[in-house]
């Protein structure tokens, strides 16, 4: 069975509004009296998860959670501090109790990327692309421009299921945006990798600017000069989407 609202569980009870495999739709929940939103009101409806859950693939929750909708809402604002500590709560909640989100930097202004300080990036909303990512300083060709081994987290896929599942509805279709499945090495096995700052929010487009050398690597560098204020863009299909590597 599967119902809108809490449970007595401690990380299920926040997934999205979402009709299950073969199940048929439930009614709306009613509507409530006071105007005040919760926290997960606020970036989606809560729901129990569905009996079936641990056997749903990726494909399967962004298509239950209607992330498709979501991904094309060019209106969504930049994530601020209170939606990181939601999201990164969440996560050591359900996930990784030991993650410690110690960098000095905020999450709203990226990471530490070296001993210079934090990226030479800042985050805005990009038109026609919605969130992005945007050069603080003219980069020159061959600089670092992010560096995800100071910066990504990586997730098994059956914790990254759960971590979706424990999520409010927009929330959890942002982090379907925000995941990718990479090799670390030629033949190493594949994972889920992720960011909790807004290094995540760079863009993709056909005439890249930022790349990595190669598909086992995280550490991406100006493939031309880069103007102070222009778009930091990179090419997603550097790394291949492989959702049923991990067991999605």
């Amino acid at each position: 069975n599967f119902s809108i609202g809490n449970d007595n569980d401690n990380d299920n009870n926040a997934a999205a509004e979402f009709i299950p495999r073969l199940r048929k739709k439930r009614g709306a929940p009613p509507k409530k009296n006071n105007n005040k939103l919760t926290k997960m009101e606020k970036w989606g409806k809560p729901i129990r998860r569905p009996d079936d859950w641990e056997t749903w693939s990726f494909h399967d929750i962004h298509l239950g959670f209607k992330c498709g909708a979501h991904a094309k809402d060019q209106n969504k604002p930049l994530p601020d501090m209170e939606y990181w500590n939601f999201y990164r709560d969440t996560f050591k909640r359900v996930v990784g109790p030991s993650a410690a989100f110690d960098d000095p930097i905020p999450p709203t202004e990226g990471y530490t990327l070296d001993e210079n300080g934090k990226q030479p990036y800042y985050s805005k909303i990009s038109p026609g692309k919605g969130r992005g990512l945007f050069a603080s300083r003219d980069i020159k060709k061959g600089e670092v421009v992010h560096d995800g081994t100071n910066s990504d987290t990586e997730i098994s896929g059956k914790d990254y299921r759960r971590f979706l599942f424990s999520l409010p509805q927009k929330m959890a279709c942002d982090s379907t945006e925000w995941t990718w499945t990479q090799q670390l090495k030629k033949g190493g096995p594949y994972t889920v990798r992720t960011a909790f700052n807004i290094s995540i929010l760079m863009n993709s487009s056909k005439a890249p600017n930022t790349m990595p050398k190669d598909s086992y690597s995280s550490k991406f560098f100006a493939t031309r000069d880069i103007k102070k204020d222009e778009e930091i863009l990179t090419d997603y299909k550097i790394y291949p989407t492989k959702y049923d590597k991990v067991g999605m």
